[in-house]
């Protein structure tokens, strides 16, 4: 028996937020891309409906462009 059929997909859209955000993370792990307390700052803001998807997304990007640029620097 499925999830699905125990307990229906929730309709609250800070739920379903939840649920997206911590099955990603979940993959980030599995490739050992784990964030940052700001990356994790910004899912948190995404989740509580405080930033839109594409915002969060751009927040992102640039963390990871300033970390790889810090990483670039230090190997220099």
């Amino acid at each position: 028996m499925s999830f699905e059929k125990i307990a229906p997909p929730s309709t609250d859209p800070v739920e379903k937020r939840r649920e997206a955000m911590a099955e990603i993370l979940a993959s980030w792990d599995l490739e050992g891309a784990i964030p940052d307390a700001t990356g994790l700052q910004v899912v948190r803001e995404y989740v509580a409906g405080r930033l839109e998807l594409p915002m969060a997304l751009e927040m992102v990007r640039e963390r990871a462009a300033q970390l790889r640029a810090k990483e670039n620097h230090s190997a220099q």
